[in-house]
């Protein structure tokens, strides 16, 4: 029996040790993070700062979970935090980039992200943000280094990129590398939607719906089996796409507004996106696109 009581007051100094540990709570609230644990993650990460209020790193970490909780305006106040405590932080730097690109705070995201690639240049993950930055910007040739440049440290950095690729090749009006990116890609992965669809659009642009009939029905078919195992706006957003080409104009404009619903990505990518040429005056397009709204 003295052996037992012995047992279970040795776990409960143990346990209340852990509770007075700052760093044992931090890690914990980082594995929690990791595993997708996003409350628990906080409430390990907030009874560490409780213990340790200058905790730099805790912060930084609390900072990255409310901004996987999509609670922008909190991560940035805790990244800033951090880096008032520990300066010229590359990951904290390029997170709060991250998280003021998510709050359209363009300019400052490019600040911070800038910072953070001058302080390590080989950071492929904040160099995917300033290929993002740059688009909207409409500064495609520096995107399109940044893009190389990333793949060349991470090639799975970007996923899809192939197709992502000659996206941005075909902003730049090199159409033929566009597809040239594209088939090699498929050749790779003949089930990568992204990189399909691109190859769809743009042949559909460059030499007309008919000769492109194949590569669209292909891309359609993708799309609908991704759809039975998931509801991904990039995939919804892509089936409009394909509708507006085939000039099916009230489908291609409900995808959009449902994809629009479950993410803001879609915003972006139909601005520039070739399949929505022809409906770009189109006052439901503009409502969608250009208020961010619903109709």
């Amino acid at each position: 029996m003295d052996y037992y009581q012995k047992t279970l007051a040795d776990i409960d100094r143990a346990i209340e040790q852990k509770l007075n540990d700052a760093k044992v709570l931090a890690d914990e609230g980082e594995a929690c993070r990791l595993m997708g644990y996003l409350e628990a993650a906080l409430d390990n990460f907030n009874r560490a700062i409780d213990l340790n209020p200058n905790y730099a790193w805790a912060i930084a970490h609390r900072g990255e979970t409310y901004r996987q909780m999509k609670r922008y305006e909190k991560a940035l106040v805790d990244f800033s935090r951090s880096l008032t405590l520990k300066p010229g932080h590359p990951w904290t730097l390029a997170h709060r980039g991250a998280s003021h690109y998510k709050l359209k705070y363009y300019h400052d995201a490019l600040a911070d992200i800038n910072q953070a690639i001058n302080l390590q240049p080989n950071y492929p993950w904040a160099l995917v943000y300033r290929i993002n930055l740059h688009i909207i910007m409409e500064r495609y040739e520096a995107a399109l280094v940044d893009f190389d440049r990333a793949i060349a440290l991470d090639e799975t950095i970007i996923p899809h990129w192939p197709g992502e690729r000659g996206l941005l090749l075909s902003y730049l009006g090199r159409y033929s590398e566009a597809i040239s990116s594209c088939e090699q890609g498929l050749q790779q992965n003949p089930n990568d939607y992204v990189t399909s669809y691109t190859l769809a659009v743009i042949k559909a642009q460059l030499q007309g719906l008919a000769a492109a009939q194949l590569e669209i029905k292909t891309t359609q078919n993708i799309l609908q089996a991704v759809t039975k195992r998931s509801r991904n706006a990039g995939v919804i957003y892509r089936l409009g796409g394909l509708a507006a080409l085939e000039g099916d104009i009230e489908q291609a404009l409900n995808y959009l507004q449902q994809a629009i619903l479950l993410d803001n990505e879609p915003l972006e990518l139909a601005r520039r996106d070739l399949a929505w040429l022809n409906l770009r005056d189109y006052p439901r397009f503009q409502s969608l696109i250009y208020e961010g709204g619903l109709t």
